[in-house]
């Protein structure tokens, strides 16, 4: 079984092994890794480079294979263009995984210098409420209101640690994994004119 999807200027193909076929109509071998100016007047719509175009259509359907096939002007045809774009396309993945891992690696450390933070200002937050207590001398409500406010204070300044630690970290962990698919990727060159 096999569905077509339009996709911008090129078919993607859904096959039923989960195999993801991008086909990309390119000016020249370049705009694989650079995006070509875009002028709407000659046809030129994109302002992305193809792999650019390829992992956007990934993200739509992540933990795929990915065949792409690139076509290409008769013009730029090489004997040695199908091995310099795979070197250059495992390079630059490789590239990206690790500034996605040295990100990833940030972020961890940002939240947990972070987390310290927001336990010690919690710990103040609860002894606060302790040394506190319940005056006898404001209004209940009012004594409440600053003993239940002392209390959130110091869960919210667990909020932004946490959510580092537990959240932030997984589109990075995504991206990584895209860009490892598209590594992995099958690369076809056909030449038209």
């Amino acid at each position: 079984m096999r569905g077509d999807v339009a996709a911008g200027d090129g078919v993607v193909h859904l096959t039923r092994n989960e195999l993801l076929e991008v086909r990309l109509e390119l000016a020249n071998p370049g705009e694989l890794f650079r995006a070509p100016e875009a002028d709407p007047l000659a046809g030129q719509l994109h302002e992305d480079s193809g792999l650019q175009r390829i992992l956007n259509q990934l993200r739509q359907r992540p933990r795929r294979a990915v065949r792409a096939t690139i076509i290409l002007p008769a013009s730029a045809r090489s004997a040695d263009l199908e091995s310099r774009c795979r070197s250059t396309l495992q390079q630059y993945c490789a590239l990206r995984i690790t500034q996605i891992g040295n990100d990833r690696g940030s972020l961890r450390q940002e939240g947990l210098a972070t987390l310290w933070r927001g336990l010690l200002f919690l710990a103040l937050c609860l002894s606060a409420m302790n040394l506190v207590g319940e005056p006898r001398f404001l209004p209940p409500r009012i004594a409440y209101f600053i003993y239940e406010g002392l209390v959130i204070a110091g869960w919210v300044a667990l909020w932004y640690p946490l959510d580092v630690l537990l959240y932030q970290g997984w589109p990075l962990a995504r991206e990584q994994r895209l860009y490892a698919a598209l590594a992995a990727m099958e690369l076809r060159f056909e030449f038209v004119g």
